[in-house]
């Protein structure tokens, strides 16, 4: 019975998982295709560059599992990131790390999302666009992912229910219970979101 009960819940939290992630990539896919459309017009043999960019990236979500190597999602990450600068130019700046950290796994587009949050609630309404800075350290724990911006911050409670990072944190949660979530840190200047997984 207790076996049964087990069982009933890691399929529960796995269908609850395919759910969560299933919203994932429509949303990315949209907000992508819109900085590739912008550019049809303006630079066209760079928009048909950009899409083979992002056919390349569908093709390989396609093959994602619950779990992607880091350095698959940090290019991924990359990627986006290429496409995004079509789209903001010089008013985006950003740093992703240098070396791998071989074994560390983590869900497909979770860094992806906690960029993204970056680029569209600070990129999209300043003039002076948004600086972001991505660090993946190992710790004895596991693994932290650190994305910090240079936006004046937020707190958890300004989440909103069913988007973007609370959508994170339940996939976190259906994957790793309380051993992985956010953290929402506010150094001196600017925000860090920290991804924390085991």
């Amino acid at each position: 019975q207790q076996l049964e009960k087990e069982r009933a819940e890691k399929l529960a939290a796995e269908a609850q998982f395919a759910c969560l992630a299933s919203k994932v990539q429509p949303h990315f896919l949209f907000n992508t295709l819109n900085s590739i459309s912008a550019l049809v017009r303006e630079d066209p043999s760079r928009a048909e560059m950009l899409i083979d960019k992002l056919g390349s990236l569908l093709r390989s979500s396609l093959d994602a599992g619950q779990t992607v190597p880091l350095e698959r999602e940090l290019q991924l990450v990359a990627d986006y990131l290429e496409i995004q600068h079509a789209r903001f130019g010089e008013r985006l700046r950003y740093e992703l790390p240098s070396g791998t950290k071989p074994g560390a796994t983590v869900p497909p587009f979770a860094v992806q999302s906690i960029v993204e949050n970056s680029l569209k609630h600070v990129g999209g309404r300043r003039m002076e666009g948004v600086s972001v800075t991505i660090c993946a350290t190992r710790v004895e724990a596991g693994l932290l992912v650190d994305v910090t911006d240079d936006g004046p911050g937020f707190t958890e409670e300004a989440l909103k229910a069913g988007h973007g990072l609370d959508n994170l944190q339940a996939r976190l949660r259906a994957l790793y219970g309380e051993r992985a979530g956010l953290e929402f840190l506010r150094p001196r200047s600017g925000m860090t979101v920290r991804l924390r997984l085991p």
